[in-house]
């Protein structure tokens, strides 16, 4: 057997007095994906801050070719031949996709003759991703699922031996997803080791050679992905059994919630529109979801419905029955509106408390006591199987399934009648995720009105009432769940008639 390309041997990693890895061994070898699992808070996220450089404490070895290492910090990984994408992007927004490629790199005085050969390189590494786009444009123009495929030009640019890929089809719908699926497969192929993070059990089973499931800070399971099925692989990460809930018949009441009709959101730059001409209505209890690519305007027209695009929207809005044209998000929050972004970054403020956190839309001052938050708090945090010290403790300690529910905890306490939700479950683990959806169901049950956009066409099939589904910022068609077929959503999704 071939020395491992990268090795840890029996890590261990405190944080005070929190344990995040106990005797970790885990390995990669050249020409295979091995598929870290595991749920929230598993440690997945301390181990690949080891890897990366970003960690230099600890207890243990860490070998890259039989020879034993320490990153002293995420350069010297990179000069190592290790390449780490993280799930929270690092690109530079303010700079241009051609900068944020080539950044860290020395470059000389950009002649007429340099700059044309930087830009050739360029469109060749972005053209790896399947993408198309002038490196000149800033990164804060993208969406999100372009950005999220510059990160992976960029690592994909250098020579490394071992990639890290932690959750890097969380911002993809399918077709982009299949385009990384196939690079990965590629890389492997061609003897790259790859370690790929992944809460998606479609995926994991798809592209994994073996899997390790690490549990509390601890391995509970090292093998070929041929020993494990979707529900074993489930027990092992969470301990226990987990109830994946599939789609059930729910009958949402008649009195209509929101109308919209002429929905559109034009532009910033371009002369398309993000969104036109848009009709839709969410009715009590009724969980309406969006499906679309990343520039089907699905993210965007919640914003529109939040009051996020005052100056770019327009159209004709009624809720509850009366006129909606909400100026700013605040407006829609007094309306009984309430949203859950996509980028966990926008839904919550890591330094503060998880009980300010959760309250802080629904409180009508600042001025209330920690304790006082934290009596009001609990009940939906209870709800939410919160796992945290205390309700005192930052969000930013917080692992990400954990800080979703925060979020989510917060959008509720506002009683909407409204809920608006991004792509809640990206990024976070199986039971985490388990715990959103029936949730939502929860929410909606009780006579919420919920439009759900969402990546994962499964989900969508599994809590959806109806589907609208958007290519390009037009309506392809209104769907009852029964109506469509994943093939067909998918197919819709990308401009089939």
């Amino acid at each position: 057997m071939t020395e491992p390309l990268l090795e840890l041997r029996a890590v261990d990693k405190s944080f005070g007095s929190t344990r995040a890895l106990s005797g970790v061994s885990f390995e990669v070898r050249a020409g295979e994906v091995h598929v870290l699992a595991g749920g929230n808070g598993a440690g997945k996220s301390t181990l690949i801050k080891i890897l990366s450089g970003a960690i230099s404490d600890y207890g243990g070895e860490l070998c890259m070719g039989g020879k034993s290492v320490r990153f002293r910090e995420p350069q010297a990984a990179a000069r190592a031949g290790v390449a780490t994408i993280h799930q929270e992007l690092s690109l530079v927004p303010g700079l241009s996709v051609l900068d944020n490629l080539f950044l860290g790199e020395r470059r000389p005085l950009l002649s007429p003759w340099v700059s044309s050969r930087y830009l050739l390189e360029a469109r060749s590494t972005l053209a790896r991703v399947g993408l198309d786009l002038d490196p000149n444009r800033h990164v804060e123009e993208l969406g999100l699922a372009e950005r999220q495929l510059v990160e992976i030009a960029r690592a994909l640019s250098h020579a490394a031996r071992v990639l890290i890929l932690d959750e890097p089809t969380s911002a993809l719908a399918e077709p982009e997803a299949e385009r990384l699926f196939e690079r990965v497969a590629e890389l492997s192929a061609a003897g790259k080791g790859i370690v790929f993070i992944s809460h998606r059990l479609d995926e994991i089973f798809r592209l994994a050679h073996r899997i390790t499931v690490l549990r509390d800070g601890r391995v509970v399971h090292t093998g070929p992905a041929s020993e494990l099925d979707e529900r074993s692989l489930i027990e092992k990460m969470v301990g226990s059994a987990v109830d994946l809930e599939g789609a059930r018949e729910r009958t949402p009441k008649e009195r209509v919630v929101l109308s919209a009709s002429r929905l559109s959101v034009k532009a910033r730059r371009g002369t398309r529109p993000v969104l036109d001409d848009v009709a839709l209505e969410v009715r009590e209890g009724e969980i309406l979801g969006v499906a679309g690519l990343w520039d089907s305007g699905a993210s965007e027209l919640l914003h529109a419905l939040f009051g996020a695009l005052p100056d770019e929207a327009s159209g004709e809005m009624t809720l509850g029955g009366t006129r909606y044209c909400p100026r700013s998000p605040a407006m829609a929050v007094k309306r009984g509106v309430t949203l859950l972004a996509r980028a966990r970054g926008d839904s919550v403020f890591p330094a503060r408390s998880i009980a300010d956190n959760a309250t802080l839309s629904s409180l009508s001052s600042f001025l209330v006591s920690p304790r006082a938050a934290a009596e009001r708090a609990k009940p939906v945090t209870e709800r939410m199987r919160l796992v945290a010290p205390s309700l005192g403790a930052p969000v930013g300690a917080l692992s990400g399934g954990n800080q979703q529910k925060v979020a989510l905890a917060r959008c509720l306490m506002t009683e909407p009648k409204l809920l608006l939700l991004d792509d809640p479950t990206r990024g976070i683990d199986v039971a985490a995720k388990a715990d959103v959806h029936r949730l939502v169901r929860e929410v909606a049950e009780a006579g919420t009105g919920v439009v759900l956009v969402s990546s994962e066409l499964d989900e969508l099939s599994q809590l959806s009432d109806r589907i609208l589904v958007l290519f390009r910022g037009r309506a392809q068609g209104l769907f009852s769940r029964a109506e469509l077929d994943r093939g067909r959503l998918l197919a819709l999704t990308m401009g089939s008639s």
